[in-house]
């Protein structure tokens, strides 16, 4: 809301008299700029859904292609990972490494295969954007599996319409991104890496 106010000054030299100042009277519309923005059911963790979802979507279509190979983290000890993110190792070992791990290699190779175009700079302003806010708000959760479960569902609710199918791939990109070093907080041998 902006408001004109007329000033009538009759006094100096040249001038009419008459000036008009407009005053921005409205409260910073702080919904607007943020709309596409959707926060976790729990916590302080906000995100944009929309960047995400081209990803997922991108993911999801190469999704049936991606083969199952082993994966080896080396120096990276994901107990201590786990530990340090509380993430529970039978969440780990039951859920990641069985069901979504064998995928992380062809995911690596088409995430990198894409490195050129949008999909990864995409993927750069995600992991940025959803490390800093993990970091800042992990401890409204009880667990780190608490957490990515928590976004995976707010993202679905948010768009669901274009993800609805999508949970799994939701799930590998989120789960991937956490068993890589790029979201949650990182142990010795990874901040070394």
């Amino acid at each position: 809301m902006t408001s004109n106010i007329n000033i009538n000054q009759s006094q100096g030299i040249g001038s009419s008299g008459q000036q008009e100042v407009k005053i921005d009277q409205s409260v910073h519309n702080y919904p607007l700029i943020y709309k596409n923005l959707v926060k976790t059911h729990k916590g302080t963790i906000t995100f944009d859904p929309n960047t995400l979802r081209k990803v997922i979507i991108a993911i999801a279509d190469e999704y049936d292609e991606l083969e199952q190979k082993p994966c080896d983290f080396g120096s990276i000890s994901i107990e201590k990972k786990n530990e340090l993110n509380n993430l529970s190792n039978s969440f780990y070992v039951e859920i990641i490494s069985r069901d979504y791990e064998p995928y992380f290699f062809e995911l690596d190779i088409f995430l990198r295969q894409r490195a050129s175009e949008d999909l990864q700079g995409l993927v750069g302003k995600i992991i940025k954007s959803l490390n800093k806010k993990i970091l800042a708000g992990y401890q409204d959760f009880e667990t780190f599996e608490e957490l990515l479960l928590s976004i995976e569902n707010v993202l679905l609710d948010s768009q669901y319409e274009s993800l609805c199918d999508k949970e799994d791939s939701i799930s590998l990109f989120l789960f991937y991104l956490y068993a890589n070093c790029f979201i949650g907080r990182k142990t010795e041998e990874e901040i070394l890496c």
